[in-house]
């Protein structure tokens, strides 16, 4: 199989990593433990790109602000639109990592660590190694928080209740035209 069509064939899990973070930060789930590393905290913050494809073409909406609700972004999604990147804040411990995640590739880009602490002119190859430590650490927190988010959509417990829970939080994002006993595609 081609990585292009491997790609294409399991997009939808970026997709739903991302949305299911969205939904656990917003419903107060969004802390997860990360065994000897700690708690960590993870939420969508600053700017959430949402796309569909139609008979008309592809629409996309991008949403930008302080409001960590982003009531547009969510009427997008009772819209039918998918989660295509957003920025994703990381806290572990004193440290607080931004990044956007793009769902089909879950490539990080714009990557912001924590401030590196070594002194330039004592230690220069210091700050790199400070610098690459900082950015496997937030990586290796997503990834476990990633095989979480696996384990729970593999389980029998995704189909009885996590599905219904997103479909009522996406539906309640409409602000007021929420058709109740819609499905929604999670």
């Amino acid at each position: 199989m081609q990585i292009l069509d491997r790609a294409r064939k399991t997009a939808f899990l970026g997709r739903e990593f991302l949305l299911w973070l969205w939904f656990m930060s917003e419903t107060g789930k969004g802390i997860f433990d990360l065994g000897e590393k700690g708690k960590a905290e993870i939420w969508l913050d600053g700017k959430i790109t949402l796309q569909s494809e139609t008979d008309r073409g592809v629409e996309t909406v991008t949403c930008t602000g302080e409001d960590l609700t982003m009531k547009e972004a969510r009427f997008a999604l009772a819209e039918k639109k998918d989660i295509r990147e957003a920025t994703v804040k990381l806290a572990l411990g004193d440290n607080e990592w931004s990044f956007v995640l793009d769902s089909v590739w879950m490539n990080f880009r714009s990557f912001k660590t924590p401030r590196v602490m070594n002194d330039a002119k004592e230690d220069p190859d210091g700050l790199f190694y400070e610098k690459a430590f900082l950015i496997e650490e937030a990586v290796s927190a997503v990834d476990q928080i990633y095989s979480a988010f696996l384990k729970r959509r593999l389980s029998p417990e995704w189909q009885s209740q996590d599905r219904a829970a997103v479909g009522r939080w996406i539906r309640e994002g409409r602000t007021g035209s929420a058709k109740h006993g819609q499905e929604t595609d999670l």
